[in-house]
């Protein structure tokens, strides 16, 4: 293991502490073994999901875009458990990677982003007990800022440039991108009301919509270009395009997977 990696490691570690400490001290949670065996778990679960059974493809000729659920399990700590323990969870995920050897370059930001996944939710979460009836509302906004916001960044893009290659963006082009963005759309909106008929329940599926939709756009699609820019250099409006689209479908994915695997989770931590 390089030095750096190591001091990287004892820093995280003992980040990670202090999280622990400041968690019992400031929401008074007890260690129950319960609570503590499931956040653990879930931090393990989240790095066999990233290692095994997630897939990283080049994004114009940089291999920095990665599809899977790993980051699934870091959500539902948060939801569970709160927002100190899905961040600490995260943490713990992270330097779960480092140890293993899975990450060989540890960077602060990616650390941020894997406690963020267990935050965002955990906060959501407890919005949702305090003022479910304004959960539509955000979801509404987010909606329109994460599609409108693609939209026009697709639009006003003409050429994107990546190792010393020019990619024109010609109308046609802009028109199958925008037509990627959105065409998910309604195909939520008709599974959502088929579920509605049935056993939905509104509240925890809004919540989980408005969850997922706050971490694609802070996380995948504003900071982790942002991070590759500053590591590797990957051109940030190339990174935008890509994740826009991709976010449009992970939205729906991770959505319906998240609800329903919570509302199983929540009998057992009963």
């Amino acid at each position: 293991m390089k030095p750096i990696n190591l001091q990287y490691i004892l820093m995280i570690s003992a980040a990670l502490i202090a999280l622990v400490m400041i968690t019992h001290y400031t929401v008074k949670a007890r260690f129950e073994l319960k609570t503590m065996v499931m956040i653990s778990f879930m931090s393990l679960l989240s790095l066999v999901l990233a290692v095994f059974l997630s897939m990283t493809i080049p994004l114009f000729g940089f291999p920095s875009l990665r599809f899977g659920f790993s980051q699934l399990p870091i959500m539902l700590a948060g939801a569970l458990f709160g927002p100190w323990w899905g961040l600490i969870a995260g943490v713990l995920e992270d330097l779960l990677e480092l140890a293993s050897g899975f990450i060989t370059t540890p960077y602060i930001g990616f650390t941020l982003n894997k406690a963020l996944l267990g935050l965002i939710p955990g906060l959501v979460f407890l919005l949702a007990k305090k003022n479910p009836q304004k959960l539509k509302f955000y979801i509404g906004g987010l909606v329109i800022l994460l599609y409108g916001a693609s939209i026009s960044f697709i639009l006003s893009t003409n050429s994107v440039s990546a190792s010393k290659i020019t990619y024109i963006l010609d109308w046609k082009v802009k028109l199958v991108l925008i037509g990627l963005t959105l065409m998910i759309l309604p195909l939520t909106y008709l599974v959502y009301r088929s579920l509605k008929q049935k056993d939905l329940q509104k509240t925890t599926f809004q919540a989980w919509l408005l969850s997922v939709i706050l971490i694609e756009i802070v996380i995948n699609v504003i900071l982790t270009p942002i991070w590759l820019k500053n590591m590797y250099g990957i051109p940030i409006e190339i990174q935008v395009v890509i994740r826009s689209i991709k976010a449009s479908f992970f939205v729906v994915l991770n959505t319906f997977m998240a609800y329903f695997i919570y509302r199983n989770l929540q009998r057992i931590k009963k």
